[in-house]
């Protein structure tokens, strides 16, 4: 077990990204960025990454696709970009459309995280950050760490933590994109179970939610039993060139394991836990923005990346029945999600 940190380079105003990797006795490495507090890889002993990300300044600061960063304070959408909490209306930067996405542009996602803590006796890392109301507009001064840990079995646990001296809200996760075939796969051929009974129905116009969940038995949105994920996109009905998944499912948290994320070739997988009530599916090829002609890009360059972001219920501070995202002021609130891989 060891901890190692080097300098992954300087940005334009001289802030140092600072890059850790942890490596347990299998020889298995995690790849962290304190930009974002970002994941950035997970290498195998036999060198396979299993994680897309950056290995230079640049790519971070302009990560259209948030690829490994810490997303928050409120991961997902938020209607209109304001709520009401505590008799005050806020209002938030709008980042996509009129609404609020990942926290907005002065989110977890857009610093560069203190690193508070490297533990080698528990092969953990902690990162920290505050987040003022000047900033980022939601009310109150947050302390948050994002703690990374590589046990020997191959588990990767990650824990979000905030406190706020006054009530604001907190619903972060983890933008990581898996492919467990490899970077260069085609993640259409992975393999997929999400333990969820329902989905959130999305405005077309823009993946805001309607307050309505739906069932998925009997459509493409099934994933109960183990589903190539290639298979599940021909079954949406959408004419679009690039038909993806990019859905909310309600967890059903009497299982164990939540969701399995598998690739048929090498049989390795990745195991998720969460104590979220929701797992956000997204796939997709990262580079398609960087071209012109994005049909012709993705018909040679399928897509290579699915993000599995655990969090509670998108938007429910406008849908308080999907879950509770208040955080009280002065109270500390704490989420862990693991991620067991297996077949390495």
């Amino acid at each position: 077990m060891a901890i190692n940190l080097t300098s992954l380079g300087t940005t334009p105003s001289g802030e140092e990204l600072q890059h850790v990797i942890i490596q347990n006795k299998n020889g298995h490495k995690l790849g962290l960025v304190s930009w974002g507090a970002s994941w950035q890889s997970f290498k195998t002993a036999a060198g396979q990454d299993l994680v897309l990300g950056f290995h230079d300044v640049d790519s971070y600061l302009n990560n259209n696709y948030y690829i490994g960063n810490a997303v928050g304070r409120v991961a997902g959408r938020i209607d209109g970009a304001n709520f009401d909490l505590e008799g005050h209306n806020y209002q938030l930067d709008q980042n996509e459309g009129n609404n609020t996405l990942h926290g907005g542009e002065k989110s977890f996602s857009h610093r560069n995280w203190e690193i508070k803590e490297l533990d080698e006796i528990n092969n953990r890392v902690v990162f920290g950050t505050s987040l003022d109301e000047n900033e980022d507009h939601f009310p109150g001064t947050m302390q948050v760490t994002v703690t990374y840990a590589l046990s020997d079995t191959d588990e990767v646990t990650l824990e979000f933590s905030a406190l706020s001296d006054k009530t604001t809200l907190f619903n972060p996760t983890s933008h990581v994109y898996f492919n467990m075939g490899g970077l260069e796969t085609d993640a259409n051929k992975m393999q997929l179970q999400i333990k969820a009974d329902r989905y959130m129905e999305l405005r077309k116009t823009d993946k805001i939610p309607t307050g309505k969940l739906l069932p998925v038995e009997g459509t493409a949105y099934d994933f109960n039993t183990v589903t190539t994920i290639g298979e599940a996109i021909a079954e949406i009905p959408s004419d679009d060139f690039d038909k993806k998944f990019d859905d909310v499912f309600a967890l059903d948290l009497k299982y164990q394991t939540n969701v399995v994320l598998s690739d048929p070739v090498s049989k390795r997988a990745v195991e998720m836990t969460t104590d979220r009530n929701a797992v956000v599916f997204f796939i997709t090829n990262p580079e398609v923005d960087n071209y012109s002609d994005q049909a012709a890009f993705l018909a040679e360059h399928p897509y290579n990346g699915v993000a599995l972001e655990a969090q509670t219920l998108s938007d429910s501070i406008h849908h308080p029945e999907f879950g509770d995202i208040v955080l009280p002021a002065n109270q500390q609130k704490t989420y862990t999600t693991k991620y067991a891989f297996k077949n390495l």
